[in-house]
């Protein structure tokens, strides 16, 4: 069976078709931009407004590590500001003689809430192949999840969870949890409520690997790869 995962549409794909991907998987490319100020005048001993004369580099261009970014040279000295890092200069300030690079690095992973082999990809949805499965009616969900039933990744299954049970679970790093009566505590993990009661105790016994809660639909797809 093929499944449809729907994704942002904003923001880069990490995956592609063939690949199989699991929990850990990121999902998204993301990057965090931060600007790195060089004081150029100051390093070099000169006046802020010449800072232009002595520029290796200027705006728009690609610094790189080791490049030489300005310098100084005269009959009794000799000075130059070698870049520590990768980027882009932004901006040349001959007020207070400084030089702006604007890095990028690799920002926090946001990871998949599915596994399986990557069918498809369009730019709302993911498609995935997976093995035997059940689509369970769910009453509330309250945003798409996923993960192990009781694995590595956890998504907590209950009949009607406690307090304790449900910090337990956030302590293992759950990805979700869903029950047959509705979960009133407070909890930072998404919940999803079976629509029927029987339901928890079918699911149990099937002892599937994987569930997907999905909002859109109201369903739990429990499964196996």
């Amino acid at each position: 069976m093929v499944i449809d995962i729907p994704i942002d549409s904003e923001k880069i794909l990490a995956i592609k078709i063939g690949e199989t991907i699991g929990f850990d998987t990121s999902i998204y490319k993301t990057k965090e931009v931060s600007e790195e100020r060089i004081a150029v005048a100051d390093l070099l001993s000169i006046h802020p407004t010449k800072i232009f004369q002595h520029l290796k580099k200027n705006v728009g261009d690609i610094v790189s590590q080791g490049d030489i970014i300005a310098i100084k040279e005269s009959l009794f000295s000799h000075k130059k500001i070698i870049s520590h890092l990768e980027g882009v200069i932004t901006e040349v300030d001959h007020v207070e003689g400084i030089v702006l690079i604007e890095t990028q690095k690799d920002g926090h992973n946001e990871h998949c809430w599915f596994a399986g082999e990557v069918v498809g990809v369009t730019k709302k949805i993911v498609q995935i192949k997976i093995g035997k499965h059940q689509t369970v009616e769910a009453k509330y969900v309250q945003k798409d999840f996923g993960g192990t039933v009781w694995g590595e990744y956890p998504v907590g299954l209950f009949e009607q969870a406690t307090e304790y049970d449900v910090a337990k679970l956030e302590a293992l790093g759950g990805r979700g949890l869903i029950t047959s009566l509705k979960y009133e505590g407070e909890t930072v993990l998404p919940k999803a409520e079976f629509k029927l009661k029987d339901s928890f105790e079918d699911i149990t016994k099937k002892q599937f690997s994987y569930c997907f809660a999905s909002a859109e639909h109201s369903t739990i797809i429990f499964y196996s790869l």
